[in-house]
């Protein structure tokens, strides 16, 4: 019979495959039971993936999504509580809002308008194409928005949308209601990320932007994140 052979032992090919299942299985329980630790699995395997460069670009802090959608996959009761959700939301804004105030306002007194109308026309663009596939493939409202707000990788945004539903409809149906927006906020948000690094690296191809330039310019305006400053290679690293 097919098997492997470990030492004197030869072990059936049904064996092992029940034994990994078992370990999968008591795997997923002990997760169940302990929601932090399923929390810091999740962000200690994505963290480390999301540096990883592929094509001169990486996924960052994305990774960890992509890491909850695989082990979300593993079991439908594998969840957080609610406070870790808001919780992360707030501490993700406010850190947005506290290492980008400066340069934002900063930004409004030379080519705000014209940013501004960038980012309006962006996101009428995809309102329209979120309203189009809505009303071609017969999609719930709830789908569209959540679509809509993965499709930009808006966290906030799905916040908003699950606020809503959670104020205006049926208690009976709450739950149901409220899972049909994070889902499709899960599937287009991959999507979203892939969109993005892949727009950046065609337009920085075909307009050669300069990096260096463009972080002295954005210095101009105010303090900014060390993420965001460039830094030339020293002819050592060279």
């Amino acid at each position: 019979m097919a098997g492997w052979r470990v030492g004197g032992f030869r072990l059936r090919g049904d064996c092992s495959v029940k034994n990994a299942r078992g370990m999968i299985e008591a795997i997923i329980r002990v997760l169940q039971e302990n929601p932090l630790l399923l929390l810091f699995v999740v962000a200690g395997i994505g963290y480390p993936l999301g540096r990883v460069r592929l094509g001169g670009a990486n996924l960052g802090v994305a990774a960890v999504l992509f890491v909850g959608l695989a082990v979300g996959a593993l079991s439908p009761e594998l969840k957080l509580p609610e406070i870790v959700y808001t919780l992360g939301l707030v501490l993700f804004v406010y850190c947005i809002g506290l290492s980008s105030g400066a340069v934002f306002f900063g930004s409004l007194r030379r080519q705000g308008i014209r940013n501004n109308g960038l980012v309006l026309a962006g996101l009428l663009l995809a309102a329209g194409l979120a309203i189009a596939a809505h009303l071609l493939f017969d999609l719930k409202a709830t789908l569209t928005a959540g679509m809509f707000a993965g499709s930009l990788t808006n966290t906030p945004a799905l916040a908003g949308i699950l606020e809503h539903l959670r104020a205006a409809a049926d208690p009976e149906m709450a739950e149901t209601i409220l899972s049909e927006p994070v889902i499709a906020y899960s599937l287009t948000y991959p999507m979203g990320v892939m969109g993005m690094i892949l727009a950046i690296f065609l337009t920085q191809r075909i307009w050669h932007v300069d990096y260096a330039l463009e972080a002295q310019q954005a210095r101009e305006l105010g303090p900014l994140n060390d993420c965001l400053l460039y830094t030339s290679p020293s002819p050592r690293d060279s």
